[in-house]
């Protein structure tokens, strides 16, 4: 079973009827509240709880996930018997193709072909002679998975999953979530072949009216863009000129096919799979983050988040026993941003101002995308803080830059407040040209260049990990998938997240923990599941300070 390959233990916990009753109750309140912001907050927090002393903190720090859509692209741990056959079933159709690998004009035909070139020519979309060459001479007799799901130059070009990452899901322009029609989002109507599935795709990409970052399109077909060359260098000429065309014409064929198989491998269970899966992963995610807070970590001092939604931002403020601060300049249009939970009954009497513009300012170029840096000065009676939360970009880019705008501005303006920074690093997978695996050694030498410690201080570093994920069959990089059998190897394991202090003020007391269970234990298994949301351990630090902050 693939539950038993995924982990090893499987420890669990029945929740009790007053935990329930209390659960309920918070989704219902917060669903009727507005999102706090920093604004809501500013002042002192009049809670009349005598505060605990400021000597110990703590510390939690949690990514916990940006909303990924397709319920299927990571291997998970399920109890549901249908997930192993599905999955195992998916790689064994990729893997080993046999007489499902029909032409791709066997699934979408060429009656289909002709409607999705009226639909663009009705957009006036350029280039459709070229895109008419390309159907007919490269694309069209193409054998649906050796030669087009497994080919990797489509991977090579984005031709797949760049569209896929513009119309997966979008906001309609009455404010509402549209999903692609496709296995691999969290569209859940009714679409058990390719025949019931083409309307519905058409309608979604040609007369759905949508709304990104407060601009208005037709349709979802707009937002699609021309892939550079010069940033993909795999793509000809020719189909740099028509990347715009090819894309939609390439993001149909693929999610035709996978239609298809499904349709061929598992008629009967794979939307009633998937709907189940997206209700435990992404339905009910924010809810599920803010219980498991609420039951494990209700008395941490300090809560840093990372690509938290709109909804788990309404949920903590309603929920936990936190003020949260977020930075004023996020309007929500993004479904991520990092957020600062601070406990009133630690922390009665505060007062707070938004440091992150400051932050950002120090920045030489702007690497970091709205919402993902949250900086916060607190001051707390004789104490004064300096707290950040950070989500760091692929491949960990920008975490350097703001590391070291953050260190400039916590010596040069606020050199007697106690710094402590909650952060998803991100570093490069792919080891080559860094110091160490994973960037581990990287994280080490920007922390000593800046003169700063961190939870993991004292703690072999190789044997340290906070991901496990790794891609199945059922998503649109298949170069990146995983077989069931590869899914334990400690490659798919990364040390991402980090609590940062400077060693002359802050001090770790009790080794870090990590949680990846919901239950406040560590086991050697892939995230998430269904009883802990995120692809990110949450980890736990208790930190000592010195009786001097200032630096």
């Amino acid at each position: 079973m693939v539950e038993e390959f995924l982990t090893h233990g499987n420890d669990r916990e029945t929740m009790s009827g007053s935990t329930r009753k209390a659960r309920d109750f918070c989704d219902t309140w917060s669903r009727t509240c507005s999102v706090p912001s920093a604004a809501d907050f500013v002042g002192s927090d009049r809670t009349s709880v005598q505060s605990k002393t400021l000597a110990k903190l703590s510390v939690v720090s949690w990514n916990t996930a940006a909303p990924n859509k397709n319920p299927f692209e990571y291997w998970s741990m399920h109890e549901i018997k249908e997930y192993d056959e599905l999955m195992l079933a998916v790689q064994k159709c990729i893997d080993e193709p046999s007489k499902l690998d029909t032409s791709l004009v066997e699934i979408f035909t060429d009656s289909m072909y002709r409607d999705l070139r009226r639909e663009l020519e009705a957009q006036h979309v350029a280039d459709l002679d070229l895109v008419d060459k390309e159907w007919t001479s490269n694309i069209r007799t193409r054998k649906c998975i050796s030669e087009f799901l497994r080919d990797l130059s489509f991977g090579e070009k984005r031709l797949i999953s760049m569209p896929d990452r513009m119309t997966n899901s979008v906001k309609t322009a009455q404010g509402q979530v549209a999903h692609r029609p496709s296995p691999i989002t969290g569209f859940v109507g009714e679409m058990p072949d390719v025949a019931s599935w083409w309307p519905l795709w058409k309608e979604f990409m040609f007369r759905t009216p949508i709304c990104v970052r407060g601009t208005s399109f037709a349709c979802v077909n707009q937002v699609i863009e021309t892939i550079p060359r010069s940033k993909y260098p795999a793509l000809t000429d020719a189909e740099e000129r028509m990347s715009r065309p090819l894309q939609v014409l390439c993001l149909a064929l693929f999610d035709a096919v996978y239609t298809h198989l499904l349709s061929v491998i598992a008629p009967s269970t794979w939307q009633a799979l998937k709907r189940e899966l997206r209700e435990d992963l992404f339905e009910n995610k924010a809810s599920n983050c803010i219980n498991l807070l609420r039951d494990q970590y209700v008395d941490a001092d300090i809560i840093f988040v990372q690509e938290a939604s709109e909804a788990f931002a309404a949920r903590a403020g309603v929920c936990l026993n936190h003020v949260v601060l977020r930075p004023t300049g996020v309007d929500g249009r993004r479904s991520q941003m990092s957020l600062i939970l601070v406990n009133k009954e630690t922390f009665s009497g505060l007062e707070y101002r938004d440091l992150t513009d400051e932050v950002l300012g120090q920045l030489k170029t702007r690497c970091v995308e709205a919402g993902d840096l949250c900086v916060f000065k607190v001051n707390f009676r004789s104490t004064k803080f300096v707290l950040a939360s950070f989500h760091g970009d692929s491949n960990g880019r920008s975490t350097g830059p703001v590391l070291a705008a953050l260190d400039r501005l916590a010596k040069e303006r606020y050199p007697d407040h106690v710094l402590i920074f909650g952060l998803d690093a991100n570093p490069p997978s792919d080891p080559s040209g860094l110091d160490g695996p994973d960037g581990r050694w990287e994280m080490e030498g920007l922390l000593a260049g800046a003169g700063m410690s961190s939870c993991w201080a004292g703690q072999d570093l190789r044997d340290v990990w906070t991901t496990f994920s790794a891609r199945t069959y059922l998503q649109p990089q298949l170069h990146k998938a995983v077989p069931l059998s590869r899914v334990m190897d400690p490659a798919h394991r990364r040390l991402k997240d980090w609590i940062l202090f400077y060693g002359a003020q802050v001090a770790v007391q009790d080794p870090t923990t990590l949680d990846n269970t919901g239950h406040g234990k560590f086991e050697a298994r892939v995230m998430p599941s269904r009883g802990f949301p995120s692809d990110h351990a949450l980890v736990s630090a208790s930190l000592v300070l010195a009786e001097s902050a200032e630096l």
